[in-house]
C-alpha cells in the first residue's frame, strides 16, 4: 500500500460524505465510514515503525520549476502519522457516543473533520518544504470549518474568523521562512526542497528564516500572544477539541520546529525568541487554566502551557530537550485526548462544563472519573505515568545546560509544571469531587444522563495507554530515539528511564508534584475572574477592521456600474507601476507605415466619442468603430488571423449593444456635473498609465523570444504551421477552454435576463412573492441543538 493510495482513500470518503452522506441516517455510519481511512492508516504506519528503510514517494507538480508533492514514511514520519491516524479513528468512534440520535448536520461535520485529519496527515508525511507547505494551509482552511460549524451563532463565526486570520497570515509568515531559508540552502532557491536535505544556514537569511519559522510555529501552536484564537476555537464541538488539542494543529507548530531545527538551530535568534514563545506560554497558559471555570477551557489552557514547554525545549536542543520533547508529544497526545473526551462525556451527561455547578461524579460516572485521574495524573508528571517519564527527561535537559540557558529553562519548567499539577488537581476536584449542597444553586444538574458506551469504548484504552507507555517504556523510548534521530543524532543516545532513582531530577519531580498539590487543594473551591487573553482585544479590532475592509473592496453588486469599471482600471493601472522607471519615450509614438498613424488618429478620436456622445446607441457604434480600428492596425502589421478575431469579436458586441438598447432609453441618465469629469479624468489616466507600463515592457524586453522552439513545436507536435492557432488549441488548451466557458456562462446569463424581462403581467406580482416565501423558508436559522445535538 502507498501513501497514494491512503490519500486517496481519505479523498474518497470525504467527497462519499460531502455529497452522499445524507443517505446515511444513523450516526454510527456516518462516523463508521469516516474512521476507515485514519484506522487503515495508523494499521500501515504502525507496520513501518520498526522498518530501517524509508518509503519515499513523489509526483511532478510544476516540472519547469522542479515543484515536487513528495511524502516520505521513516521512523519519525510513521510515529506522527500513528498519532494523527490513530487518535483520528478513535475520535470518530467518540463521536458516535457524543452526538445524540437526533443530531442533524453528520455527515458535513463528519467530512471536515476527515478532511482535516487528510490534511495533518500529508502535513506529517510531507518530504518537501512546498508539500508542507500546502497541507499546513489546508489545516488552517478546515480547522476555519470545523471551528464555525455551529455558523448561525454569531460568537462561533467570530471565533473561526478570528482563527483563520491569525492562523493564515502564519501560513504567510511561513511562505517567507520557507523561501528565506531554502534560498539560502539551495543555490537559486527554487524547486522541491526536500525536508531532510536542508543545510544548516547562518548569517543574515539565518537570522530572518529563523524568526519567521519560528513566529509561524507559533501561531499554529497558539504561542503568546498568538494563542488568543485557541479560547474561541472551544466553540467547536468537543470530538473537534479533542482531536484538535492531542494530536493535529497546535502540534504543527511543534512539528515545524523540529523539522527546521538543523537547519536554523545555530542560529542567533533560535533560542532566545524559542524560549520567549516557549516559556511564556508555559507560564501564562498555565495561569490561565488555573483561573478558568469551564473544563474545557481548562484544558485548552493547559494546551497552551504544555506546547509552550515543547517549543522551548526545542529552542534549547539539539540533544536530550529535542529527545523530551518528542517525548512530551507523545505522552501529551494520548492523555490530552482522554481528558477532552472525559470533559465531552460530562458535558453530555449532566449538560454542563462549570466545575462550580458540578458535584459527586465521581460515584455517578465512576469510569469517566478513573480515566480522568489516570490521564491528568499523567499531564501532571506523576509516576508510574508514560506522563512522569517525559516530564522526567525534560528536567533532566535543563539540569544538562550551562549558564543562562540552564537557570531559564530550570526554572520555567520548574514553575510551569507546578502550575501544571495545581489545575490539573483542581480540574479533578471541580468536576468529580463532592461539595455541601447549596440552596442558591438552582442551576446545579440534579440527574445524570446513562453512559453511552461508544464514548468508554475509547477513553479507557487512552487511559490505559499512559499505564502502558510507562510499563512498556524501553519500546516506546526505543521508537522515540529512532525518530528523533533523524533531525538529531545526538538525541539518539538518551532514553526515558523508569527509575532515575533518588538523584536531582526525580527530587525535583516529586518536589514539583508536592507544590502543586497544595497548590491545586487551596484554589480548588476557588472562584477566580478568567484572565482575558493577551492581546485578544486587539486582535479582535483587527478582525473588525479586516471584514470591513474586505466589504468595502470586494462588493461586486452593488449596482454601479462606473464603479466596476474604476474598480477593474486601477487594478489593471497596477500592473504599470514597476514600468515606471523603464519607460521609453521613443517607444510611446512609434510607426512603421502612415496608415498605423491614421488608424491610431481613428482609434483615439473613437474612443473620445465613446465618452461623450449622449445616446446610448451612438456610444455603442463608437465603441465597435474603437474595435474596428485596432482589427485595421492588426491587418497592417501583418496579423490576419488576429484581426479576424477582433472583427468577429467587435460585430459580436456591436450588434448585442444594440439589441440591448432597445429595451432601454435612447440616452444615458444624468451625471452629477462634478462625477463626469472626474470619472473621465480616472479612466484617462489609467489607461495612460496602462499604455505606459506595456510601451516600457515592451522597449526593454528580456531574454530571447522562443520563435524557433515554438515553430517547430507547432509542426511536430501540434501538426500544424499556424503558430497561433497552435498555441490555442494545443499548447493554452485548458486556458482556451477555460475562455469558452466563460463565454458561455456569459450567454446563458444574457439568455436568462433577457428571458425574465418577458415575464407577464401576472407572472411578475406572483413569483416574486412565491420566491420571497421560498427564501425565507431557505434562510430560517438553525439552531445548534438541532444542527448538532445540544451539545458543545
Amino acid at each position: 500500500m502507498t501513501v497514494w493510495l491512503l490519500l486517496a482513500l481519505h479523498v474518497t470518503a470525504v467527497v462519499g460524505l460531502a455529497v452522499g452522506g445524507r443517505r446515511l441516517t444513523s450516526r454510527y455510519a456516518v462516523f463508521g465510514v469516516a474512521a476507515i481511512a485514519p484506522l487503515i492508516t495508523a494499521i500501515w504506519v504502525a507496520s513501518r515503525l520498526t522498518s530501517d528503510d524509508p518509503y519515499v514517494t513523489s509526483i511532478t507538480w510544476v516540472g519547469q520549476l522542479d515543484l515536487t508533492i513528495a511524502f516520505r514514511v521513516d521512523e519519525l514520519s510513521a510515529l506522527l502519522t500513528l498519532i494523527v491516524s490513530g487518535i483520528g479513528a478513535l475520535v470518530f468512534v467518540y463521536a458516535m457516543g457524543y452526538f445524540g440520535p437526533t443530531a442533524t448536520g453528520l455527515a458535513k461535520f463528519g467530512a471536515t473533520l476527515l478532511a482535516f485529519s487528510t490534511a495533518m496527515v500529508g502535513l506529517v508525511l510531507a518530504d518537501s518544504v512546498w508539500t508542507l507547505f500546502v497541507f499546513w494551509e489546508l489545516t488552517s482552511i478546515t480547522s476555519f470549518l470545523l471551528v464555525g460549524h455551529k455558523h448561525p451563532d454569531p460568537a462561533t463565526r467570530y471565533a473561526a474568523r478570528r482563527a483563520l486570520l491569525i492562523t493564515a497570515a502564519g501560513g504567510l509568515v511561513l511562505l517567507a521562512g520557507l523561501l528565506t531559508v531554502t534560498s539560502a540552502t539551495v543555490s537559486g532557491g527554487s524547486g522541491s526542497v526536500g525536508l531532510r536535505d536542508l543545510t544548516p544556514v547562518g548569517g543574515t537569511a539565518g537570522a530572518i528564516g529563523a524568526v519567521l519559522i519560528l513566529v509561524a510555529a507559533a501561531t499554529k501552536s497558539a504561542q503568546v500572544p498568538f494563542h488568543v484564537w485557541l479560547p474561541g476555537a472551544m466553540a467547536a464541538p468537543t470530538p473537534v477539541s479533542a482531536y484538535l488539542h492531542s494530536a493535529t494543529m497546535v502540534k504543527a507548530g511543534v512539528i515545524l520546529v523540529l523539522l527546521l531545527q538543523p537547519a536554523l538551530a545555530e542560529t542567533g535568534p533560535w533560542t532566545p525568541v524559542g524560549l520567549a514563545f516557549g516559556l511564556g506560554s508555559m507560564l501564562w497558559g498555565a495561569i490561565g487554566a488555573l483561573r478558568h471555570r469551564d473544563a474545557k477551557l481548562i484544558l485548552a489552557w493547559g494546551t497552551v502551557s504544555q506546547l509552550g514547554l515543547m517549543i522551548a525545549l526545542l529552542a534549547v536542543g539539539p540533544g536530550k530537550a529535542t529527545f523530551a520533547a518528542l517525548s512530551i508529544l507523545v505522552a501529551h497526545a494520548i492523555f490530552k485526548a482522554a481528558l477532552f473526551m472525559v470533559v465531552g462525556e460530562v458535558d453530555v451527561r449532566t449538560g454542563t462544563r462549570d466545575i462550580t455547578k458540578l458535584s459527586g461524579l465521581a460515584r455517578s460516572m465512576p469510569i469517566a472519573f478513573v480515566v480522568a485521574v489516570v490521564s491528568g495524573a499523567s499531564m501532571a508528571g506523576v509516576p508510574p505515568l508514560l506522563g512522569f517519564a517525559a516530564k522526567e527527561a525534560a528536567i533532566e535537559a535543563g539540569l544538562k545546560l550551562d549558564g543562562a540557558e540552564r537557570v531559564v529553562l530550570l526554572g520555567g519548567v520548574i514553575v510551569g509544571s507546578v502550575f501544571t499539577v495545581a489545575y490539573t488537581l483542581r480540574f479533578l476536584i471541580g468536576v468529580f469531587g463532592s461539595r455541601a449542597p447549596e440552596a442558591d444553586d438552582a442551576d446545579r444538574p440534579s440527574d445524570v444522563a446513562p453512559r453511552r458506551s461508544p464514548i468508554t469504548a475509547v477513553t479507557v484504552p487512552l487511559a490505559l495507554g499512559s499505564v502502558v507507555g510507562f510499563v512498556a517504556l524501553t519500546a516506546v523510548s526505543n521508537r522515540v530515539a529512532a525518530a528523533v534521530s533523524l533531525v538529531d543524532e545526538k538525541a539518539a543516545t538518551f532514553e526515558l528511564i523508569r527509575w532515575p532513582g533518588l538523584k536531582a531530577a526525580f527530587v525535583i519531580s516529586m518536589a514539583i508534584v508536592a507544590a502543586g498539590s497544595v497548590l491545586g487543594a487551596a484554589l480548588a473551591r476557588q472562584t477566580l475572574r478568567a484572565p482575558e487573553p493577551l492581546g485578544a482585544r486587539s486582535v479582535d479590532r483587527l478582525v473588525d477592521v479586516v471584514l470591513s475592509i474586505a466589504q468595502r473592496i470586494a462588493r461586486v453588486q452593488h449596482g454601479s456600474l462606473p464603479l466596476y469599471v474604476m474598480t477593474m482600471c486601477l487594478v489593471a493601472a497596477s500592473v504599470a507601476v514597476p514600468f515606471v522607471g523603464d519607460v521609453d519615450l521613443d517607444a510611446l509614438v512609434r510607426w512603421d507605415e502612415p496608415m498605423q498613424a491614421v488608424l491610431g488618429v481613428v482609434v483615439l478620436v473613437a474612443a473620445a466619442a465613446t465618452v461623450s456622445v449622449g445616446g446610448r446607441l451612438a456610444a455603442a457604434l463608437s465603441l465597435g468603430a474603437v474595435g474596428f480600428g485596432v482589427a485595421g492596425l492588426f491587418v497592417v502589421q501583418g496579423a490576419p488571423d488576429l484581426a479576424l478575431t477582433q472583427l468577429l469579436v467587435e460585430t459580436v458586441i456591436v450588434v448585442g449593444f444594440v439589441i440591448g438598447f432597445g429595451r432601454l432609453g435612447r440616452s444615458f441618465p444624468r451625471v452629477g456635473v462634478a462625477w463626469r469629469p472626474i470619472r473621465l479624468a480616472v479612466a484617462a489616466l489609467v489607461g495612460i498609465g496602462v499604455m505606459t507600463g506595456l510601451a516600457a515592457s515592451a522597449s526593454r524586453p528580456s531574454g530571447t523570444p522562443p520563435l524557433d522552439e515554438l515553430t517547430a513545436q507547432s509542426v511536430d507536435t501540434g501538426g500544424g504551421n499556424n503558430i497561433v492557432n497552435v498555441i490555442l488549441t494545443d499548447m493554452r488548451a485548458l486556458d482556451t477552454f477555460g475562455e469558452i466557458i466563460v463565454l458561455a456562462v456569459v450567454a446563458v446569463g444574457v439568455v436568462s435576463l433577457a428571458r425574465a424581462g418577458r415575464t407577464t403581467d401576472d407572472e411578475s406580482a406572483t413569483l416574486p412573492d412565491e420566491g420571497a416565501a421560498d427564501l425565507l423558508r431557505r434562510a430560517e436559522p438553525v439552531s445548534a441543538g438541532d444542527r448538532i445535538g445540544g451539545t458543545s
